[in-house]
């Protein structure tokens, strides 16, 4: 287990920091007595050319199960990145603080005035369900957690403007509502030392999401963090020209990428219905917050949705929560029947803002693409409002 911070001399608490040298730390290694401030162990001093500084226990205790997964020499730099950036805005900074009532330890806690953070600089990829207990435990001790995660090493940071990117589920765990903008993940790159914006998410299909890619060098950075501005009315079109030709273009490709044959529900609504996939109006497949919840794309379920409505014969104005509850249950697959339920009321807000008439064969509805982006544009404001 790689280590920042140790007791020196079992007097002062000391952490390796980027701008020590070389002798200076051969010279320390030489001269002082590093013990682990937890179990109160030896510690070796290590300096190698291929990893950074760091402590190691030179016998294995218990001790080492308080930190969270075993750390890469990524996540030893970007510790000690993140120690500099907190230092240098006015906050005093603990390296690896063992907090004994919850047994754990985050990789900094960081004091802001009379507030206490808990920081966690996540590199690696770890069950959804040790972050949630993680962040109950910091809520015990009453300290709000703040999680950074590394920046994906696929991403194009080159590419401008609105951009089409993969989320895995790890990383959708992540999405925090911005008062500015929107739906946003915040990561570190510590080989850029730069914090970058994964802003106005709008979800698509599976893991595929529209977003606003945004980088502010360490430097730069406040705390508490800066803010991506809110999009332009030219972004907004850009976002909605880019929905639309990844609309168009699955539906066009989804009579031949079905692997259901005779039992595809989505081609089965299109049959009865007289109409073709690409022909479908432009409400059908509009995007909505938060649909990754469901596990079908926005077109699939949202036409599953219409049809069902008007086999009960059923008007959007009169479609009340205990219904969608009951057809969560019987229609949908989804990952959270909460936010589902959300998720499926926005869609219905919009259906009854476009005043749809169930009764109107799918076929024959048409509604204009300038009253839907209007619709569009207002999703995406609403986003920056619900924090």
């Amino acid at each position: 287990m790689y280590i920042l911070t140790a007791l020196k001399d079992n007097e002062i608490m000391f952490t390796i920091t980027r701008n020590m040298t070389r002798d200076q730390l051969l010279f320390l290694r030489k001269t002082c007595k590093f013990t682990c401030p937890q179990c109160e162990t030896p510690l070796r001093l290590k300096i190698g050319k291929v990893v950074i500084p760091h402590f190691a226990h030179i016998i294995l205790t218990n001790c080492l199960t308080s930190f969270s997964e075993r750390e890469s020499p990524t996540h030893l730099i970007g510790k000690q990145h993140l120690t500099e950036f907190f230092t240098r805005v006015g906050c005093k900074v603990s390296v690896e603080a063992y907090l004994p009532k919850i047994s754990q330890r985050p990789d900094l806690l960081v004091r802001n005035k009379r507030k206490t953070f808990a920081i966690e600089f996540q590199c690696s990829v770890i069950p959804t369900v040790d972050i949630e207990k993680r962040t109950a435990g910091y809520l015990r001790v009453k300290i709000p957690s703040i999680w950074l995660l590394r920046t994906p090493p696929n991403i194009q940071l080159t590419t401008k403007g609105i951009s089409l990117i993969k989320l895995t589920k790890f990383m959708q765990t992540f999405i925090k509502n911005l008062p500015t903008s929107g739906d946003t993940i915040i990561t570190y790159d510590p080989s850029t030392a730069k914090f970058i914006y994964f802003s106005q998410l709008v979800h698509i299909s599976g893991s595929s999401f529209l977003v606003k890619i945004r980088a502010l060098s360490i430097e730069q950075q406040t705390f508490p963090f800066a803010q991506v501005k809110m999009i332009s009315k030219e972004e907004r079109v850009d976002y909605w020209k880019l929905f639309m030709n990844k609309r168009a273009r699955f539906l066009h490709n989804r009579i031949r990428s079905s692997s259901f044959g005779v039992r595809d529900r989505f081609l089965t609504n299109c049959y009865e219905n007289k109409v073709r996939p690409e022909n479908l109006p432009l409400c059908i497949g509009f995007p909505i917050q938060d649909s990754q919840v469901i596990l079908a794309h926005l077109a699939e379920w949202q036409l599953e949705l219409i049809c069902t409505l008007r086999q009960h014969h059923m008007d959007v104005h009169d479609i009340t929560d205990k219904w969608l509850e009951s057809y969560i249950l019987t229609k949908c697959k989804v990952t959270d029947k909460v936010t589902a339920l959300t998720v499926l009321t926005r869609y219905c807000k919009v259906l009854q803002m476009l005043n749809y008439n169930v009764y109107t064969p799918i076929s024959e509805i048409f509604i204009s693409e300038s009253i839907l982006l209007a619709h569009f544009e207002q999703e995406i404001v609403a986003k920056r409002c619900e924090n």
